[in-house]
């Protein structure tokens, strides 16, 4: 019972860090350090002489100076010299005049709204008597939707709600600060009409993301309101993620978390599923037949460990947890490495090591006594040890299932803002929504440019569809292959701080290596 009230407790007022430093892991292993010798000269132990500035400053965790970018439009404020100020002796025509600039700054512009008036070219025609006429007017381009709002306006209303996770109301209040009063039950019912017809799309995405060799999943539970109850119920959004060839990050919306929504999202599917524990997951190994086998995800696995250590550090744990730092170092070394070379190196490092951690998991459970703490997290592993070592079939399969946790906190974030779905429909429009600004986010896309262009450029790609069920027509629409056509809709602050991220994960990996070589040194 005390261990369930602390562990309940760090949840709700812990840090959410799950990093583990160990002083006495020196004393651990006595196998050679993975990833190199850094113990050959005193001189590694410094400052990388390569090591760049930027990459230095990011070490630090100081932040370089902050540019203005050119692409910013520029109004120019020039301060005039007042005649009355100018002393004695300057005064007169031999002076020289001229502009020194002494700064810039940003200037904030409240959302500009504009109203569009249309009006079609008509060309009328009087017979000869003048009894009949006849004419003729241009066509009137298609719109997503047949509402007073525009592409862009409700493309701005979509990425500030499941982009920014600005629930309705205060876009309502957002809008009215312009003079434009719009009811919020009136904007949720545009997001379900939008959903409605970007459905094509995105179930398109969702396909080729299960064309993928090896896919990741995750869900996360999300309130809706019971229709005619008053009261909410328990609902789900499950994300799929593709692979690097099918970069697409769907979501799909279920009343429940019964097994029947994965054995529907993945009955076409054939390969390598990451994901957790999740019996409804767990399911689908042997419901398929083989089609569809399991991969383990470490990241999970290692969390049992880590809470058992953050409640009450002992040697069992912290050896556990020393294995799993030496496996995921590994991994983070491979991060930008081919299929082929993680493939290799991952038979070379960590089979041995993974085969010694299973090892010592099982001289664990010969001696813990049947209620220890230890032997659950152990058994979590072993109980499914053939997905948690799938890993080392393939390059491609990933060891942990971070990337779709990651994907799935865009609703996750929203719900602490909005709370609730008003009902399926709405569910039902948030996984479509979701679909396209998660993706956007994978990519690093603006997602306003994305959503206006894709209101935009759809209707008229459907009206010039040559058949209503062929989906080729909406392949430029694809966010991966959209942004090969728009890359000025990169957005660079994000490639900066994946980038710096990067660079900090690797000089905290060099550093414990470094101090795990001096003390082997000092034994």
């Amino acid at each position: 019972m005390q261990r369930d009230i602390a562990l309940m407790k760090r949840t709700l007022f812990g840090q959410r860090r799950e990093r583990f430093e160990d002083p006495r892991q020196g004393t651990l292993f006595d196998a050679v350090v993975v990833g190199g010798n850094d113990t050959d000269n005193a001189a590694g132990e410094d400052d990388d002489p390569a090591e760049t500035g930027d990459a230095k400053s990011s070490r630090r965790g100081g932040r370089g100076r902050r540019v203005i970018p050119e692409s910013l439009p520029r109004v120019r404020r020039v301060h005039e010299l007042d005649e009355a100020a100018i002393p004695e002796p300057l005064r007169g025509e031999q002076g020289r005049r001229f502009l020194k600039k002494i700064g810039e700054y940003v200037e904030w512009e409240p959302p500009k709204l504009m109203v569009v008036e249309e009006f079609v070219e008509t060309l009328a025609v009087d017979n000869d008597d003048a009894t009949e006429t006849a004419m003729v007017s241009a066509p009137r381009p298609p719109r997503i939707l047949t509402c007073f709002a525009g592409p862009s306006l409700l493309a701005g209303l979509a990425t500030h709600h499941f982009a920014d996770h600005q629930p309705y109301y205060r876009l309502e209040e957002i809008l009215g600060r312009s003079q434009l009063e719009i009811d919020r039950s009136t904007v949720c019912r545009w997001m379900i009409r939008l959903a409605g017809e970007l459905t094509p799309l995105t179930d398109l995405m969702r396909r080729l993301a299960l064309e993928s060799p090896v896919v990741q999943a995750d869900e996360t539970p999300i309130k809706m309101l019971a229709p005619g109850t008053g009261k909410t119920q328990t609902t789900y959004l499950w994300a799929i993620l593709g692979d690097k060839q099918h970069p697409y990050t769907t979501f799909s919306f279920t009343e429940s978390r019964a097994r029947a929504g994965p054995a529907e999202f993945f009955a076409d599917f054939r390969g390598t599923l990451v994901s957790d524990a999740y019996v409804g997951y767990e399911f689908l190994q042997p419901y398929s037949q083989g089609r569809i086998v399991l991969a383990g995800c470490h990241a999970h696995a290692r969390r049992k460990f880590e809470e058992l250590h953050a409640l009450g550090p002992t040697q069992h744990t912290a050896t556990a947890m020393g294995y799993f730092q030496r496996l995921f170092d590994i991994e983070d070394e491979l991060r930008d490495v081919s299929d082929e070379v993680r493939h290799q190196q991952r038979q070379l490092r960590s089979r041995e090591l993974l085969t010694e951690f299973k090892r010592w998991m099982d001289e664990q459970l010969e001696t813990l006594r049947p209620k220890h703490d230890l032997r659950g997290a152990i058994q979590y592993m072993t109980s499914r040890w053939e997905c948690f070592e799938r890993f080392l079939e393939s390059g491609a399969i990933p060891f942990d299932n971070n990337a779709s946790e990651q994907a799935v906190k865009n609703p996750v974030m929203g719900k602490k803002a909005w709370l609730f779905f008003g009902s399926p429909a709405g569910g039902a429009a948030a996984a479509v929504m979701y679909t396209l600004t998660a993706t956007c986010r994978r990519l690093r896309i603006d997602p306003y440019a994305y959503l206006r262009d894709v209101f935009e450029r759809l209707p008229q790609l459907q009206s010039a569809a040559s058949a209503a069920e062929d989906s080729t027509y909406l392949l430029p629409l694809l966010p991966d292959r959209w942004l090969a056509e728009h890359p000025e809709s990169v957005l660079p602050m994000r490639t900066t701080e994946s980038n710096n991220k990067a660079v900090r994960r690797r000089n905290q990996r060099t550093q414990r290596r470094r101090a795990l070589a001096r003390a082997n040194r000092k034994r």
